[in-house]
């Protein structure tokens, strides 16, 4: 006995309700691939947006830092040789420091250091220190008779690391802080790229270009 094969309607011939089910298996794995394809994509797309604004952050931070920190000593308030000496102090938040010194205070995390950072003609006082994942910049600018309280900002978010190291004129570490003729700059940015954590670790020597 022969058996009908059942048709489906749509023409002369039509499709067996096994050939619909075949097709429509290789339609829906297609758009699977296409869709899992896509998503890909995506993900990659935003891991790389997500890891280039980590990156960008870091420099512009670290620019900033390093082109400030070599201005060390230029005076034009001439502030420095009316300071009296004092033992710096990496304790207080800002670190302190004093005396004829351009780097104020040389901590771990934290510099203390007196320019014309503005170009304003007047000497400042800055303090770069890291606190939690931020870099802070504390500046106060010579008034004639001392420098009144900072004010704070953040400079660079994301950071877990923060660390200078500091060398006198024959590139040996040093901790004196009339001594200091390089400093050697660490940071690191860490953020999430495409759910995946990411680290941004950037180094850079200065040299105190205002300093003998």
């Amino acid at each position: 006995m022969m058996r009908k094969r059942t048709r489906l309607q749509g023409g002369p011939s039509g499709f067996s309700l096994l050939e619909a089910l075949v097709v429509s298996a290789i339609f829906g794995i297609v758009l699977t691939a296409i869709y899992s394809t896509a998503v890909t994509s995506q993900t990659i797309s935003v891991r790389g947006s997500n890891k280039i604004d980590l990156q960008q952050n870091a420099r512009v931070g670290m620019e900033l830092l390093a082109t400030e920190i070599r201005m060390a000593g230029y005076d034009p308030s001439n502030v420095l040789p009316a300071l009296a000496p004092a033992p710096q102090n990496c304790t207080p938040t800002p670190p302190q420091g004093a005396g004829p010194f351009a780097v104020q205070a040389a901590c771990a995390n934290a510099i203390g250091f007196l320019a014309d950072v503005t170009g304003d003609g007047t000497t400042e006082k800055v303090v770069y220190r890291q606190v939690g994942n931020q870099v802070l910049r504390d500046m106060s600018s010579w008034n004639g008779t001392a420098f009144p309280a900072a004010a704070s900002s953040a400079l660079v978010d994301g950071v877990s690391a923060l660390t200078f190291t500091y060398y006198d004129g024959s590139d040996v570490v040093t901790a004196n802080a009339a001594s200091i003729r390089r400093i050697t700059i660490q940071l690191t940015t860490q953020g999430t790229a495409g759910g995946l954590p990411v680290t941004f670790p950037l180094t850079l020597d200065v040299r105190l270009r205002n300093l003998n």
